[in-house]
């Protein structure tokens, strides 16, 4: 008699396989662009320069059956697309060219491809960044990471638990990769001490925190320059506000953020179960009480924090105008307290990544032009006939899946500013909530952690030495897949409901 076939786990076989793709994806891309690695930095430089602009010269003069237009729209889209991909060009440097070509191709006059850089979200992520400045100066957030680790206890799973919180909650309000750099040394301090487990313990909390600070970057508009973009194109569409986007943000973060503790647990398995954290009790310590630095920080974080979520209601409780309580004028105002209260100088604020401004205001102009031209209902359209008879929350899977594996290997903010407005268009055909798909996009590039070239904050960790791109691969799968799956699902019912 045969013996019985092994009986199989079709979840755990899908996500093997997954996992294997994954991993040959990571080893053997070198090899397949050897050839032009080869080449002189002069030559490849020179290819992926002019490949998006003899595109965009093709576009123009081709003879194709379409508005001059919407065939002209077309042509920039691919272009820039193209560049934002290659890195040809600095990511400023290809946003300063967006308003130059819609210009020059009369799809707007100078003003209207300017106006978009102006957004009021622009001003919201400027005044963000700003609170963000005076965190890291006066310490805040190295004395909230200490504080939280120390009350976690030295369990390592709650030792991991509390990174990623700390990571998560520094994230919602301040640069993810300030936070993954400054948790990096606090994170390889306390695995030091963990003897012949120092390594995987490493690449436990390494990732984690990276996974936290996505997690963390989720949840408000201020929390990654891909949600103030997304939330800009959702507000010329419909009503929405700092609250909303937090209303399905925030839930979303936390559903994945425990969801990625529990299978980091699970996938890098650490033999010691207890660390001594008294070092970081000790250096606790003798920080001493709040600084006047760090005191004046929180006298105007938490105040900005309050108006930001219930300001309207404030607002109209004293008579001011609505406008006036908007979150760009809360967080403008919050600035300027700063450096009224000399909580910060103009000498901090140079530090500030002021081209990622260039950046939203480039992919707001974009995808303002593709609307106007019309390409962006061609573009949508195409979607439909592909897609056209699928249920909505297969459409948002797919989109979810596409948005995260352009993520991987381009900067998530051009995806989201190449991929939202078509999604706007798409939504429009459909004669669905163009929430469903346009949130979906912008919460699922967050979930960039397979490769070391998808974000900043897995750059500096992959830097580090102590992950390598298998590490990643296989932690960065086993939580991509049931993060999409939460995102699509709390994006579907929130909006389905009504919630947002």
């Amino acid at each position: 008699m045969p013996a019985p076939y092994p009986k199989r786990k079709p979840i755990k076989t899908f996500i093997g396989t997954f996992e294997l793709f994954g991993q040959q994806i990571a080893e053997l891309t070198p090899p397949f662009f050897k050839s032009f690695a080869r080449l002189p930095k002069l030559a490849q430089r020179s290819i992926k320069l002019s490949l998006p602009f003899a595109t965009l010269f093709i576009m123009t003069v081709a003879p194709l059956p379409l508005d001059t237009q919407v065939q002209y729209a077309l042509g920039i889209f691919l272009c820039i697309s193209m560049l934002w991909t290659f890195g040809a060009l600095p990511l400023p440097v290809t946003a300063l060219l967006v308003p130059v070509l819609l210009t020059f191709y009369g799809i707007f006059p100078t003003a209207e491809a300017l106006m978009p850089f102006a957004d009021p979200v622009v001003y919201l992520l400027m005044g963000g960044l700003i609170l963000a400045e005076a965190f890291r100066k006066h310490g805040v957030d190295r004395r909230l990471a200490f504080f939280v680790v120390s009350r976690f206890g030295g369990d390592i799973s709650k030792i991991l638990l509390s990174f990623m919180v700390v990571s998560a909650v520094l994230s919602m309000w301040i640069s993810n990769t300030a936070t993954v750099a400054l948790l990096i040394p606090v994170v390889v301090g306390i695995a030091a001490r963990a003897g012949d487990e120092k390594q995987k313990l490493s690449v436990l909390l390494l990732i984690g925190v990276g996974i936290g600070a996505a997690c963390g970057g989720m949840a408000t508009v201020t929390g990654s320059a891909p949600n103030a973009v997304a939330s800009a194109l959702i507000a010329r569409e419909t009503t929405w506000s700092f609250v909303d986007w937090m209303k399905i943000g925030l839930p979303t973060s936390m559903c994945v953020l425990v969801i990625a503790w529990y299978v980091l647990l699970r996938v890098f398995k650490v033999k010691i179960s207890r660390l001594d954290i008294d070092p970081i009790n000790k250096e606790l310590a003798s920080m001493g009480g709040l600084t006047p630095g760090e005191k004046k920080t929180l006298g105007i974080f938490v105040p900005t924090v309050v108006l930001w979520i219930a300001g309207a209601s404030i607002g109209e409780l004293f008579g001011f105008q609505a406008s006036f309580m908007s979150a760009t004028i809360v967080a403008l105002s919050a600035a300027v307290m700063l450096f009224l209260t000399r909580t910060l100088d103009w000498q901090d604020a140079r530090s500030i990544s002021w081209d990622i401004f260039l950046i939203i205001g480039a992919g707001l102009a974009l995808g303002e032009g593709l609307q106007v031209s019309g390409a962006a209902e061609w573009m949508a359209d195409q979607l439909v006939t592909l897609t056209g008879g699928f249920h909505i929350i297969a459409i948002m899977l797919i989109i979810a899946a596409v948005a995260v594996a352009l993520s991987n290997f381009m900067s998530n903010t051009a995806t989201v500013a190449i991929l939202a407005p078509v999604l706007i268009g798409m939504a429009a055909a459909l004669g669905v909530d163009l929430k469903f798909l346009v949130l979906v996009c912008g919460l699922s590039v967050s979930l960039s952690f397979i490769t070391p070239i998808g974000t900043p904050p897995f750059t500096l960790i992959f830097s580090t030495g102590m992950v390598t791109r298998r590490d990643l691969v296989i932690g960065g799968i086993r939580v991509t897949i049931p993060a999409v799956a939460i995102v699509v699902l709390i994006v579907y019912l929130m909006v389905k409901f009504g919630i947002v």
